[in-house]
């Protein structure tokens, strides 16, 4: 398989792997706090990465990457945006009529194209551009399709209030933390050298990110919620199950990353969004509409539009 598309494959199974991962999220926090649940992926998600960075080494015969402040700043800011976005991600399920917060969260693929290309080192092609808009536009009509009309009705409020509310907000600045961090690790990947192989590169990023997450969140969580770390021994179960499938979500974003733009990879991510519909199908029983569907089919039209770059 070529590495010039082999980040397309790669893309899918993350986003199969963070589909599964929130639907267990979800469940765990309603038991746990919104910073304890986003804790677990960190904590339970680091010993699948270590072993991954370990098969790493060991595949491409590299050792430990030289000094190097730039990627350790990168990757910092990566990771603290990433935690407070999955922070307020898991946050918005709370809030009442998050339907548009929820839309809205699709932006990212958006935001990271357009602020890619201003700020930093994000090269787009016009079949690139084509394509991102398309995979948007299949996951607003399955989303749309899914939740209908009526949420909007039954919440008694006007458009224009809906559109200004307290979840949409949460929503943008969710999106605009996810932008921040897919492009700040984009550039980690690449500051560890290109000419190394992406697995050795992603293999370091991934594990210092989610180990200063780990660090970091378990510090303030010491002192603000300790309680929590006796839930996660009495929840260890569904936490390591999230642990397991966050850290090879993890695995597959940051590899990623580092073969391609990260704006290409969250608009090919954006196929999550099919198999969160798929698993609600197979397990829930849940109906798919016309117009879900129809965002399926936009959407993977898309993904595969892709593959003409």
């Amino acid at each position: 398989m070529e590495l010039t598309w082999i980040w397309i494959p790669i893309s899918m199974f993350a986003a199969l792997m963070q589909a599964v991962r929130t639907a267990a999220q979800k469940t765990l926090n309603q038991s746990m706090s919104t910073m304890g649940t986003t804790y677990v992926r960190s904590l339970f998600g680091m010993p699948t990465l270590v072993v991954f960075l370990g098969a790493a080494l060991l595949y491409t015969g590299h050792g430990i990457p030289q000094y190097n402040p730039v990627f350790l700043l990168h990757t910092a800011v990566a990771a603290l945006t990433q935690v407070l976005a999955t922070a307020l991600l898991i946050y918005m399920f709370r809030l009442k009529n998050f339907a548009i917060g929820t839309m809205l969260t699709k932006t990212d693929v958006i935001m990271t194209a357009l602020i890619g290309t201003a700020l930093f080192s994000e090269q787009l092609t016009q079949t690139g551009w084509i394509a991102l808009v398309v995979v948007v536009c299949g996951s607003i009509l399955m989303l749309l399709g899914k939740i209908g009309t009526a949420a909007f009705r039954e919440s008694g409020e006007t458009f224009s209030s809906l559109l200004l509310g307290r979840p949409t907000q949460v929503a943008l600045m969710c999106a605009f933390l996810f932008t921040l961090s897919y492009l700040f690790l984009r550039d980690a990947t690449r500051d560890l050298g290109e000419q190394h192989h992406f697995i050795w590169r992603a293999g370091w990023t991934v594990v210092l990110a989610t180990g200063l997450q780990t660090i970091v969140l378990g510090c303030w969580l010491a002192m603000k919620e300790p309680v929590v770390f006796r839930q996660m021994w009495k929840m260890r179960g569904i936490a390591s199950f999230i642990g397991l499938t966050s850290g090879l979500g993890s695995i597959g974003w940051y590899s990623a990353f580092a073969l391609q733009n990260a704006s290409y990879v969250r608009a090919v991510g954006q196929i999550e969004a099919v198999f969160t519909m798929l698993i609600s199908w197979l397990y829930f029983r849940e109906k798919i509409t016309a117009l879900e569907l129809l965002g399926i089919g936009i959407t993977l039209a898309g993904v595969l539009m892709f593959r003409l770059l």
